[in-house]
C-alpha cells in the first residue's frame, strides 16, 4: 500500500466508512472513537508478511478486528492468504486469553491493479 493511501486509510473516519458501506449499506453503525490501532504483528504469517492496515474496534460490548489489505497484483493465494491472517490472529487471541471471546475479524482486499482480478474471491 502507497504512503498516502495508508495515510487516508489511516484515519479513523475514513476506515470505518469502508466497513460501514459493505456492512450497513453506509450507515453510521460503526464509530471512529471505537477504533483502535492493532499490533500488525498479531497476525504476522509464517512467512513474515504484514497486512496493510488493521484495527481493533472495542466498544465495550464488541470486539472486532478489521484489516485492509492493499493489492496491486492479482494473487492467486490471496484467498488462502486472508485465512491464513485470520486463522492466526485467532490461535494468538484464544492463547493469549486477551479477551473472554475470539474477535470477529473481517478483512478487506483493496485490489488496484490495472488488470481485470481473474483469481477467487472468495474460499468457497
Amino acid at each position: 500500500m502507497d504512503i498516502e493511501s495508508k495515510k487516508f486509510l489511516g484515519q479513523p473516519k475514513n476506515f470505518v466508512s469502508i466497513f460501514n458501506a459493505l456492512l450497513f449499506d453506509g450507515q453510521l453503525v460503526l464509530k471512529p472513537e471505537y477504533l483502535k490501532d492493532e499490533n500488525s504483528e498479531l497476525v504476522m504469517n509464517v512467512s513474515s508478511k504484514h497486512v496493510d492496515i488493521i484495527k481493533r474496534y472495542e466498544d465495550g460490548t464488541y470486539l472486532d478486528l478489521f484489516v485492509i489489505e492493499s493489492q496491486s497484483n492479482v494473487d492467486p493465494s490471496m484467498v488462502a492468504r486472508v485465512m491464513e491472517y485470520e486463522s492466526v490472529a485467532r490461535m494468538r487471541y484464544i492463547r493469549q486469553n486477551l479477551k473472554k471471546h475470539v474477535p470477529m475479524i473481517l478483512t478487506v482486499v483493496l485490489y488496484v491493479g490495472e488488470s481485470k482480478w481473474n483469481a477467487a474471491k472468495r474460499l468457497s
